[in-house]
């Protein structure tokens, strides 16, 4: 269950449900007052349910003690919870974290987009709530829900019926994609706020005068909310669905002109710029971060890798033929968390529904959408991912096209919502032939049903389902699921033909309906997730924290000797483990080499590391800076000279580096070496002494046989930290000769440096890592991180944003003057938007 102060969770929820209340009561007597006013007490009702089945779907995480989400921890334990904590940390302090030193040697902490540090809901988190696991996981439940909403909301605009709306906004935030993906916190955040983006389009489409400008601005602001929220790749399938429909709205004036278009075309460029000005302080150092990472070039093959398959596209129909939740998942060419599909049997009979009752320019979108989906999700299997990573921007940097399940997911609820909406309002149609329309689609979900039941079990239960040469073990599960799919499709077809029989009322047979929906997608999906395991089980071995934090303590420089956890014991002890110290308590700091996987880490960095450990007895590792290696129980160090085993626990072992060199110390011989894989392999195979050489990749070296401070036989030569913070060092050297200050932190854009006051460039040393040059005597060298994306791009969102508001306040001035709203909809529906509730 999750663990909140109990007053905080009980007050927060009859706070929520009060302001619910009286929002209903209110908008019900604005109603009352004027029936001609639209019943949105009704709208609030349908909302606050979707509320209510959120809570459902989240059941055992909200109401069983002992139980968390997701299954093996995901993302979420691994990286988004130590993160966040460690934001929250630093902004109750009255610091802005734009770099976390604690991880990787040190990178850069706001310009991740995965940090999602600027994300306006999770500041209400860091300001307001106690940072904990428990309320990350309150976080994700409210953006279900929050999705749910966006949907609901945005096919109600689009003149659904609110039946309609509710089933459609279920099955998106309830999908297969919107399951699998939980432990990939960012990737809900982002998700949720498609809907909205497109409404605020489509609305800047139909509403002429100022109003039409003022939505083109709502939906640049809602798409930059979605890009804050963290996952790049997510956001870019969100702007390709937003791309789409304006596309598709061009081609919606009768007839389109040069003038419409021009129009169009004038709104679509007020919410691009609204985006990227809004979000300059996120977008551009995120730009400076992926061209210094890992990500910054990756294959055609990496960008294709997890797509989907036809043998997996069988999780459409039978949600747990491979398996129920990633721990059980079947072995394969594929995962469980890239490519669980299940949107639910009712929800694809609903969508072929719709193909079959509907003609509107909204569902040509989605179904255009789904089709384009599915290409993308296929991978190398279609040549449209190829084009994507080829020809679109930033799409060369994205990997797992089988994520493309998010616009499909999205877009079959589309449908599935158009199609329950034009099924309710034939069924209550007396036309003969509409009715025949009806009953053709009730024999097709019947037919279905049949082949199942007469054809597709008994083969089932008489063949032995081969892959890869070996007996496949789920074909019983798959006997189940298909025993479940002809049970909901059988409970379908019986509503469809008893209200078409005239036995049954519309409004009962949509209740149903959706009923259904939800214990179709509701059944196999909210298990995918839950765990009774203790998911910070790996952060919790607080005996060898403590031993592990006095051993790297480092007197001599005051800048803490490193933890290297980044080997075997990642099960044991998790990667992440010295950032959750750090932001628990700002009194014990601790630094790793590694930490948990991330695709933004940087790339020199990432070199000289990944050699290193490869080789820790040699000068390359011990360069690193790392006093205490975790490692498994059963890893045995053999060179007891440079390992002394420190503290053997059930799980691992804590074993000390002797001859791990201080973070911080000063070298008076330099040589200039501009191939960083020379660089590294030099350290690493000995033939050049980090204790003494520093090499540099420009600039001018310098031969000396003085010693340096980390050499046995330096004296008289200090470095010590003054200052060792998040973004700020500050050291007091004193030298005897000229030299370089060496700190085996992470070089990147933005460091500067003064010595003495006088700026000075931060140089690349040893291929990743920061020098500074200092001459003879006393000098004070101070780093600072303060990148000029930032500042640019800081300057860009401010302005962007004041002229944001003073744009909405001359819409509102303009509107006023006019004294009417006025607005263009080619989109009529079949009959009135409140007539036929079903």
């Amino acid at each position: 269950m999750i663990e909140l102060p109990g007053l905080l969770q009980v007050w927060g929820i009859a706070l929520i449900v009060s302001i619910m209340a009286i929002l209903v009561v209110l908008s019900y007597l604005w109603h009352r007052a004027d029936r001609r006013r639209p019943a949105l007490h009704l709208d609030m009702l349908a909302i606050g349910l979707l509320a209510f089945l959120t809570g459902g779907f989240f059941w055992r995480v909200l109401t069983e003690s002992g139980i968390m989400m997701p299954v093996g921890g995901g993302d979420i334990a691994s990286l988004y919870y130590p993160t966040y904590l460690y934001e929250a940390s630093q902004i109750k302090q009255g610091i802005l974290p734009l770099w976390n030193p604690h991880l990787f040697a040190g990178m850069p902490l706001a310009a991740d987009i995965q940090s999602a540090l600027f994300y306006p809901i999770n500041w209400v988190l860091y300001l307001f709530v106690d940072v904990n696991y428990g309320s990350i996981e309150w976080l994700l439940i409210f953006h279900y829900w929050l999705a749910s909403t966006f949907m609901y909301i945005f096919l109600r605009d689009l003149r659904l019926t609110r039946t309609a709306a509710l089933g459609g906004g279920i099955a998106f935030a309830f999908c297969g994609f919107m399951t699998a993906h939980l432990g990939h916190l960012p990737m809900i955040l982002v998700a949720a706020w498609l809907p909205l983006s497109l409404l605020c389009l489509r609305r800047a489409h139909s509403t002429s005068g100022p109003g039409g400008w003022a939505w083109s601005i709502g939906a640049g602001l809602s798409m930059a909310i979605s890009l804050f929220a963290g996952h790049a790749q997510i956001f870019s399938y969100s702007l390709l669905a937003v791309g789409l429909l304006w596309l598709v709205l061009l081609f919606d004036h009768k007839p389109v002109t040069f003038r419409s278009a021009l129009a169009w075309a004038g709104k679509g460029l007020v919410a691009v710029v609204v985006l990227f000005g809004l979000t300059a302080m996120q977008f551009l150092p995120s730009i400076e971060l992926s061209g210094q990472s890992v990500r910054s070039a990756i294959s055609y093959e990496e960008a294709s890798a997890f797509s989907a398959q036809p043998i997996t596209l069988l999780n459409l129909l039978l949600p747990r033929v491979y398996g129920g939740n990633p721990g059980s998942y079947s072995p394969g060419d594929w995962q469980s968390t890239e490519n669980w599909g299940y949107c639910g049997v009712i929800t694809l009979a609903l969508a072929a529904a719709a193909l079959l009752f509907r003609r509107r320019k909204m569902l040509t979108y989605f179904a255009i959408l789904l089709v384009l989906a599915l290409l993308i999700m296929l991978g190398d299997l279609t040549i449209v991912g190829a084009w994507l990573y080829g020809f679109l921007p930033g799409f060369s940097s994205l990997r797992s096209t089988g994520r493309g399940l998010f616009l499909f997911g999205f877009a079959l609820a589309g449908m599935a919502a158009f199609g329950l909406d034009g099924l309710l309002l034939l069924l209550r149609s007396h036309n003969v032939s509409i009715r025949r329309a009806v009953r053709w689609w009730l024999v097709g979900v019947s037919a279905v049903v049949g082949v199942a039941a007469v054809f597709v079990m008994p083969l089932f239960f008489s063949q032995t389902l081969q892959l890869n040469g070996a007996q496949y073990s789920r074909l019983p599960q798959a006997i189940n699921d298909l025993g479940v799919l002809m049970l909901w499709l059988g409970l379908l077809a019986g509503v469809g033909w008893v209200c078409w029989r005239g036995r049954m009322s519309t409004g009962v047979a949509g209740a149903l309906i959706v009923g259904l929906l939800v214990l179709d997608i509701f059944s196999p999906n909210s298990l995918f997730n839950p765990t009774s395991d203790n998911l910070l089980a790996g952060f919790q071995q607080f005996t060898a924290r403590t031993v592990t934090y006095k051993l790297t303590r480092d007197k001599t420089t005051n800048i803490p000797f490193r933890l290297d956890s980044d080997y075997n014991a990642q099960d044991q002890w998790q990667p992440s483990t010295a950032l959750l110290v750090s932001a628990e308590d700002p009194d014990v700091q601790m630094y790793d080499t590694g930490g948990a996987f991330n695709p933004l880490k940087l790339r020199r960095y990432d070199y000289l590391w990944g050699v290193a450990k490869d080789n820790f007895d040699s000068p390359l590792y011990d360069l690193a800076g790392a006093r205490m290696r975790v490692v498994s129980s059963s890893t045995v160090l053999t060179n007891t000279q440079k390992w002394q085993p420190s503290d053997v626990y059930q799980a691992f072992r804590l074993y000390q580096d002797v001859n791990a060199m201080p973070r911080v110390f000063l070298v008076h011989d330099a040589r200039v070496d501009t191939d960083g894989f020379h660089t590294v392999n030099s350290i690493r195979d000995f033939s050049v002494d980090p204790r003494h050489t520093v090499l540099l990749e420009s600039g001018t070296g310098a031969d000396s046989s003085l010693p340096g401070t980390a050499e046995p036989a330096s004296s008289g030569e200090t470095v010590v930290a003054q200052e060792y913070g998040s973004q700020d060092v500050v050291l007091d050297v004193t030298a005897t000769a000229p030299g370089w200050v060496v700190l085996s932190d992470a070089w990147y854009p933005g460091w500067e440096a003064t010595v003495n006051g006088k700026n000075v460039p931060v140089e690349i040393a040893d291929h990743a890592f920061r020098a500074v040059h200092v001459d003879t005597g006393a000098s004070q060298v101070i780093m600072q991180f303060r990148p000029a994306t930032w500042a640019w791009g800081s300057l860009i969102s401010l302005l962007t944003f004041l002229a944001t508001l003073l744009a909405l306040a001359a819409i509102v001035v303009v509107r006023k003057g006019s004294g009417r709203r006025r607005t263009i909809d080619n989109r009529r529906p079949l009959i009135d938007h409140e007539d036929h509730e079903a």
